[in-house]
C-alpha cells in the first residue's frame, strides 16, 4: 500500500468511526452491556416473579438453605432478536451462558453455594455501508464493529436457618470480565485498500457485598429480600486504569403464594442503580432499572410413575440500564415453559421460551425471541 494509500484509508477510517459511534446497532446492548437478570430458567420464565426466593438464581444468599440435596446448576439462553430502524431491518443471533452455580446443604441449617452469572453481557456485532469522498474521488466500504465479552460476577454465599421459617444470608462478589473490541474497514477496492482492523482489549474488576432473608410458610406462601451493596469497578487495558465507578446496588423482594394446591404465583420488584457505573466511561447513558415481574406455575400431568411437570408462565416489565440517547430503553417480556423432572428427580430440564419488546429512541424497535434451558443435576 503506498503512502498515499495509507493516509487515505485512515482518513476514511476516522471519518467512518464518527459516523458508526453515533449509530444505534441494537438497543438491548447499548452501553456495557445487556443484563440478563442472574435470573433461572424458572424463575425467568415466570415473569422473574421468584427471584428473590429462588434458591438457583444469585440474587438472594438465603434461600441457599431451601436447598435439601447438593445441586449443580448449568443454564444455556439463544436471543434471536431483530432491529427495525425506520424500514430497515437487522436481524441478530447471539448464545449466552448466564449461569452455573453448585450448592451443598451443611446439615439441616446451613448451606454454602458457589456461582457465577452473567451481570451484563457485551456481545455484539454490526456491519454499515459506508461512502467517503477523498480528493475528489469516492472510495465504497463495509464497517464491521464487534464486541465479544461480559462482566461476569462470581459469588460465594452462606445461609443459616434461624427457625424453620426464617433464613438469612451472606454473599461475598467478585466481578471480573474482559472484553474484546474490533473495528474493522473493508474496502471494495481491495486491490488498491487493505483492510484495517482495529483490536483493543479491556478488562474489568470489582467487588460486592449482598445480603437477604428467607421466610417460608408451607402451604402458605413466602418473602424473600435482598440487597447487593456495590464496591469499587474499574476498567484498564493492558496494565493502564482508563477508568472507574461503582458496582450497581441492588435491592428487591418476591412474595409468593402458595394456598393453592399444586401452585406458586409470584410478584417482584427490584431496582438497580447502574448509574453508578457512569465513572467507567462517559460516552453511553445510564438509567436506573426498575425491574418488575408477576407470574406462575401449576403441576402438570405426570409421566408414568414420576413427578408432574411444572407448567410456568409471567410477565415482565424493565428499564435496560443503557441507551444511546437521554430516552431509556424499556422492555416488556411474556414467557412460558416447563420443567421435566428425569431419572427419579436426580435431574431436572427446565426449558423456557421469551418473547421480548423492546422501545427506546423514536423510530426504533427491537423484538426478540429467547430460548432459556437450565439442567440441574443432583449428585
Amino acid at each position: 500500500m503506498t503512502a498515499t494509500a495509507r493516509g487515505t484509508a485512515l482518513l476514511v477510517l476516522v471519518l467512518a468511526l464518527a459516523r458508526a459511534a453515533s449509530a444505534q446497532g441494537t438497543m438491548s446492548t447499548q452501553g456495557l452491556g445487556f443484563p440478563q437478570g442472574q435470573l433461572s430458567t424458572a424463575a425467568i420464565t415466570m415473569g422473574g416473579s421468584t427471584g428473590e426466593t429462588d434458591p438457583y438464581s444469585a440474587l438472594n444468599p438465603a434461600s441457599i438453605s431451601l436447598l435439601s440435596t447438593p445441586i449443580v446448576l448449568m443454564q444455556a439462553e439463544s436471543e434471536f432478536r431483530t432491529v427495525r430502524i425506520g424500514g430497515q431491518f437487522q436481524r441478530t443471533s447471539i448464545a449466552r451462558f448466564p449461569l452455573f452455580m453448585g450448592a451443598l446443604p451443611l446439615g439441616s441449617r446451613w448451606g454454602i453455594g458457589i456461582s457465577a452469572s452473567t451481570l451484563l453481557d457485551r456481545t455484539w456485532t454490526t456491519s454499515t455501508r459506508d461512502t467517503e469522498v477523498v480528493n475528489g474521488e469516492t472510495i465504497t466500504g463495509t464497517l464491521m464493529r464487534r464486541s465479544d465479552g461480559s462482566i461476569n460476577d462470581l459469588r460465594l454465599a452462606v445461609s443459616y436457618a434461624i427457625t424453620p421459617w426464617l433464613r438469612v444470608g451472606i454473599g461475598g462478589h467478585a466481578f471480573s470480565g474482559r472484553d474484546e473490541l474490533e473495528t474493522v474497514l473493508a474496502f471494495d477496492d481491495s486491490a488498491r485498500f487493505l483492510r484495517d482492523p482495529q483490536l483493543t482489549l479491556i478488562s474489568f474488576g470489582g467487588n460486592a457485598v449482598s445480603v437477604g432473608a428467607q421466610t417460608l410458610w408451607p402451604r402458605v406462601g413466602g418473602i424473600g429480600v435482598s440487597y447487593r451493596r456495590g464496591g469499587g469497578l474499574s476498567v484498564s487495558q493492558g496494565s493502564k486504569t482508563v477508568g472507574g465507578g461503582h458496582a450497581p446496588d441492588h435491592m428487591g423482594v418476591s412474595v409468593v403464594y402458595l394456598g393453592i394446591r399444586g401452585t406458586t404465583l409470584g410478584v417482584r420488584a427490584a431496582r438497580d442503580s447502574w448509574s453508578r457505573m457512569q465513572g467507567l466511561s462517559r460516552t453511553f447513558n445510564a438509567h436506573e432499572g426498575w425491574d418488575i415481574g408477576v407470574g406462575g406455575d401449576v403441576a402438570g400431568p405426570a409421566f408414568g410413575s414420576g413427578s408432574p411437570l411444572a407448567l410456568r408462565a409471567g410477565f415482565r416489565w424493565r428499564t435496560l440500564p443503557f441507551s444511546a440517547t437521554a430516552t431509556p430503553v424499556k422492555e416488556r417480556v411474556a414467557s412460558g415453559g416447563f420443567a421435566l423432572p428425569m431419572a427419579r428427580n436426580r435431574v431436572e430440564l427446565n426449558l423456557g421460551a421469551l418473547y421480548t419488546m423492546r422501545t427506546g429512541s423514536v423510530g426504533v424497535e427491537e423484538n426478540a425471541w429467547t430460548v432459556s434451558t437450565g439442567f440441574t443435576i443432583r449428585p
